[in-house]
């Protein structure tokens, strides 16, 4: 199963949930400092709030979540720096754990793991060698481990919460995969089934209605196929069935769908061609057919293909493309098999 990128397995929402979070943080802070006479960090947080409120819109209006992103992680790195280094208030300290989760959000704990492990080694130098180079604010060895085991506690947690989303994601997607298969593919011969082919004539119905373009459908049925059944088991019909699937499949245009409409029958779908052009391709596959032969129980099995044509613009409707199709079929049973009979 293929996995997902844990960054594009985040839900569209929470980048713009992560950006407006962040604001009203920076904006809470800055009401806080703004209260302890302290103007500067006021400001400053303003001013990122200010910096995630343009990266909202350009999220928002623009559309561009990687740019969005981008300025999210610029803007969050670079005010834990300047708080760390440079906050006379150690408050301060607590605004730096907020971006934990949101930069694990954002990213995913794959990429933010780098991240995270790269903020705590300069936590680290900033706290305990920094001091050789410029003025760091006085921290106590108390507060200093505090906020050292909160980081590390936190983005364990955010990590394991989005790989543990990641996975479970993962699992929904292939699950919806398989449903998707169930539904729309036969699991005998892999190729779409009735419902599947239903939901394609009616959308090439609609296309029909706006552009005029006529198409097809070739309605063919094994001949025989219940002696074959009798005489050598389910299992050698499985087998020619699977292997007439695989054959009308074969000399097919890329644009043409071949599904198992039921039984031993199968439809073929030819988007663009015309009566003409439909019966040309139905005696090609005919022929084909013809040429097929199976082993079962030391005996070969060869096979024959009775096949109904019918044209949208002969037709009323898709209903009426199936009946036709369905009555060319009868026709050409009941002339001797083995024929291709534009209903």
């Amino acid at each position: 199963m293929p996995e997902l990128k844990s960054a594009d397995s985040l839900p569209r929402g929470f980048l713009s949930f992560s950006l407006v979070s962040q604001e009203i943080i920076s904006v809470l802070f800055a009401f806080y400092s703004y209260q302890q006479g302290d103007m500067d960090l006021a400001t400053f947080y303003l001013a990122v709030a200010a910096l995630l409120l343009v990266g909202l819109g350009i999220h928002s209006i623009f559309d561009r979540p990687r740019v969005a992103r981008g300025l999210l992680a610029t803007v969050l790195v670079a005010s834990f720096l300047y708080l760390l280094a440079g906050a006379p208030d150690s408050s301060a300290l607590l605004w730096c754990l907020t971006i934990i989760p949101v930069l694990v959000g954002s990213f995913g704990y794959r990429h933010s793991v780098f991240i995270l492990g790269a903020l705590f080694a300069v936590s680290l130098w900033l706290f305990y060698a920094a001091g050789d180079f410029w003025l760091m604010p006085t921290y106590s060895d108390v507060t200093v481990v505090r906020f050292l085991s909160s980081f590390v506690v936190l983005s364990l947690f955010a990590v394991a919460m989005d790989n543990a989303h990641s996975r479970s994601l993962n699992r929904y997607k292939d699950l919806s995969r398989r449903v998707d298969q169930i539904a729309h593919q036969d699991q005998l011969t892999q190729l779409p089934n009735r419902h599947d082919m239903e939901r394609r004539l009616e959308k090439k119905y609609q296309q029909y209605r706006l552009v005029n373009q006529p198409f097809s459908i070739l309605l063919a049925d094994l001949d025989n196929f219940k002696f074959i059944n009798d005489r050598y088991g389910h299992d050698a019909g499985d087998d020619v069935l699977h292997a007439i699937g695989a054959l009308l499949g074969e000399p097919l245009r890329g644009e043409d769908v071949v599904a198992r409409w039921g039984g031993n029958e199968f439809m073929v779908l030819l988007p663009t061609a015309n009566s003409e052009a439909a019966v040309n391709i139905a005696e090609r596959l005919r022929a084909q057919a013809g040429k097929l032969a199976l082993e079962a129980q030391g005996d070969t099995l060869r096979t024959s293909l009775s096949i109904g044509v019918a044209s949208i613009d002969k037709c009323t409707g898709i209903d009426d493309l199936i009946s036709t199709a369905e009555n060319g079929l009868y026709q050409a049973k009941h002339m001797g098999r083995d024929m291709v009979v534009v209903g």
